[in-house]
């Protein structure tokens, strides 16, 4: 009874320390939760964006109209008041220009000749309104031709663009655009039937590209790549992809070829090389089921080399230059990434033009010393022609933008830079491009070529006209040089070259060598950069290592369980093609004894079993054998690899039939001596024997085996009858 209350009391503090427990353990983890704060969304600021109409041109006796847009962010804006400010006094330069437009305002005034109002905006909306100042305004009144700066203010932000006073006195100065025709960079090395479908069909980005330059006067850069994924799919190519290389050889436009996949030709010769790569055979991307019959995907518009006659049934394949042909076109004309070319390349590039063909090099005007802008300029004797940097990357931005305010701010822009050029050359002619880019809209690329057209003060002019002018010696400063480039391009042409000598195992080698030089070319785009560039370089080095180790050898540990039998390893070919290639195989002990090479033809995406005689000598044991694949120029393929074969050179059997011989032997021995000693005694007959007379003897009246009766027999017969009763 004593010992109840104690047990209780024991009871009733555990309960209450696990209950106190219980309570504790979701308090603390209500507070551990309560110390981590919880993510919260990323905040996004709000835009602001003006673009004057007409692209910026104002010309005498016109109302000034400037459109902004205000672009909400994370969070939404109330109706907000905005300005719009106008300078008098004009950008002398493409330096005060540049600084305006990014948004420095050192040295420029404004005053304000417009207001109006922003509605409200909600999250990841934007709103439009338009400012107007009237052509009696007195701000617009006694502007003289130049650049003027316009600002735009609403809700603590600032857009600025530039308003473009022409010169409509004076001769017209010649302006030449190169546009580039382009896919996107990829890492194979065509682009598939797939693709080319969905980027010809009505709203695909290179029908965008034809759409734009057709009825203007645009130098085309042409990809030799594109027309020649086309053609090598023969009767197989997409109608639309048929249709689209017609009118690109139709296209009365000045052309020159790109270097197929647009690569980069300053990082190759700074790579070592003395020229520019080229595609050596396209081959592999062609079905003979393609070329059975004419592809319509082959021009005669295009002029190609005449394919090689075949016999009826057999397929007839195009000649790579046929492949590659864009139209009538001028020839070496080299167009490098911008700002990577410096007097090396252009004297290397000029050494592979000819008197009458001579090499043209395109440089930006940010590579000339001085900062000279004259489009027709030589370096070194070499024909340079140097396109406006600052004009061209308006264009750039501008053929880029979707947003029509965003895409009229470029288009402005790249007014003001062409009327300082205007202003700078005179009658010189200025040269523009059209730099790389993808997933640009048809509105957008027909209104940035519809700029250089509609220009005020500019004519129309080619790029060979332009190359044709009386040059000027320039000087450029030291180019750009991406050593990362330089040594990924150094690090595929190894690449290349041990695929050059793997391909040997191949009855066509260029069927592998052509796919890895077109594959190099375009890993090596221009369009490839920074670390996307980097990461196309090693993904097409690992396919190169997967290609190495696609043949090899298949095999395990081996008994021989007789002094002969073959040894039997499997040759695996993960390639496409059948291949030959020489098994050698080598055993390092003497007691086996094997065939030291083998040619195996392995059948393509299979493993074929290869049998290699081996004999065992007299003797036991496990001895290494090494297997390796070599192609039949003595290359090694694949991996070499060693087999144990354990032998048993078989004493037993060999005893056994020792034996077998030894007890042969006897009994043959044995059963001789008999037939000699039968025959010998069959020869010599006995003493008293008398010869027969006519070969029958007579017969012994004895002869029944019993003897002469004898008398005391007789007797004892008779007694017998006597007393038998």
């Amino acid at each position: 009874m004593p010992r109840r209350p104690r047990t209780r009391r024991l009871l009733a503090t555990l309960a209450t320390l696990a209950l106190a427990l219980g309570i504790a353990a979701p308090a603390t983890a209500a507070a551990a939760a309560e110390a981590t704060p919880s993510p919260s969304a990323s905040a996004s600021p709000a835009t602001l964006a003006a673009a004057p109409a007409a692209n910026g041109i104002l010309r005498s006796g016109d109302s000034l109209s400037v459109v902004a847009t205000l672009s909400a962010g994370s969070t939404g804006t109330t109706s907000t008041p905005v300005a719009l400010s106008l300078g008098r006094g004009a950008l002398t330069d493409d330096a005060a220009l540049q600084r305006w437009l990014s948004g420095d305002a050192t040295g420029v005034s404004v005053q304000q000749v417009a207001t109006g109002t922003v509605d409200a905006t909600s999250s990841g909306s934007q709103t439009t309104t338009t400012l107007s100042v009237p052509a009696t305004d007195a701000s617009l009144a006694g502007l003289a031709a130049g650049v003027y700066p316009v600002q735009v203010t609403a809700a603590g932000l600032s857009a600025t663009s530039v308003i473009v006073v022409p010169a409509d006195t004076g001769a017209q100065t010649p302006i030449a655009l190169v546009v580039p025709i382009t896919a996107a960079p990829m890492t194979r090395g065509l682009l598939t039937a797939n693709e080319l479908a969905e980027l010809t069909a009505v709203d695909g980005a290179l029908s965008a590209q034809l759409d734009a330059v057709d009825g203007t006067g645009a130098t085309l850069a042409v990809d030799p790549a594109i027309p020649a994924a086309i053609r090598v799919l023969g009767s197989a190519a997409p109608p639309t992809a048929v249709a689209w290389l017609q009118r690109l050889l139709g296209l009365p436009n000045d052309r020159f070829a790109l270097q197929f996949g647009d690569s980069d030709v300053a990082s190759q010769l700074r790579a070592g090389l003395s020229g520019p790569l080229a595609p050596t055979s396209l081959q592999t991307y062609m079905s003979a089921a393609d070329f059975t019959q004419p592809a319509p995907a082959v021009s005669a518009a295009s002029t190609p080399d005449p394919s090689p006659a075949s016999t009826p049934g057999q397929p007839t394949y195009p000649s790579t230059a046929a492949l590659l042909d864009i139209g009538t076109s001028t020839p070496n004309v080299y167009w490098p990434a911008t700002g990577s070319a410096g007097s090396d390349t252009v004297a290397a590039l000029g050494a592979l033009g000819s008197a009458d063909d001579p090499a043209h090099v395109l440089v930006p005007s940010t590579s000339v010393a001085g900062g000279a802008r004259q489009a027709a300029a030589a370096v070194g004797g070499v024909s340079t022609p140097v396109y406006d940097a600052e004009v061209s990357r308006a264009l750039a931005d501008a053929a880029g933008q979707n947003d029509a305010t965003f895409r009229g701010a470029s288009l402005a822009a790249a007014q003001g830079y062409l009327a300082l050029a205007r202003a700078t050359t005179g009658a010189q002619p200025v040269l523009a491009v059209l730099d790389r880019g993808t997933d640009r809209s048809r509105v957008s690329l027909r209104a940035t070529l519809g700029l250089i057209a509609t220009a005020p003060g500019f004519a129309g002019s080619r790029l060979a006209a332009v190359a044709s002018s009386p040059a000027s010696e320039i000087t450029l400063t030291d180019p750009v040089v991406d050593d990362a480039r330089v040594g990924d391009v150094g690090a595929l042409l190894d690449d290349e070259q041990v695929i050059d000598r793997f391909a040997t195992i191949l009855d066509q080698p260029e069927l592998l060598t052509g796919r890895e030089r077109a594959e190099v070319l375009q890993v090596t785009s221009i369009s490839w950069t920074g670390d996307a560039a980097r990461q196309a370089v090693s993904d097409h080095r690992d396919a190169t290592r997967t290609t190495l180790d696609s043949v090899g050898i298949l095999s395990s540990d081996f008994r021989l369980v007789s002094s002969s039998a073959p040894l039997r390893p499997w040759v695996r070919n993960d390639l496409p093609w059948p291949v030959t290639v020489v098994l050698s195989v080598r055993p390092d002990d003497a007691r086996l004894r094997v065939q030291p090479r083998t040619t195996v033809d392995a059948q393509a995406s299979a493993n074929t079993r290869v049998e290699v005689p081996v004999e065992a000598r007299i003797a036991n044991g496990e001895v290494s054998v090494d297997l390796q694949l070599f192609s039949p120029t003595g290359e090694p393929i694949g991996q070499p690899q060693a087999v144990d074969v354990e032998v048993r050179a078989e004493w037993e059997s060999i005893g056994l039939i020792v034996i077998i011989v030894l007890v042969v032997a006897f009994l043959s021995l044995g059963v001789v001596r008999t037939v000699a000693r039968r025959r010998r005694a069959a020869a010599a007959p006995p003493d008293d024997a008398e010869p027969p007379l006519d070969g029958v003897g007579n017969k012994d009246p004895d002869a029944d085996g019993r003897g002469a009766a004898d008398p005391e027999d007789d007797e004892h017969i008779d007694l017998e009858q006597e007393t038998r009763p």
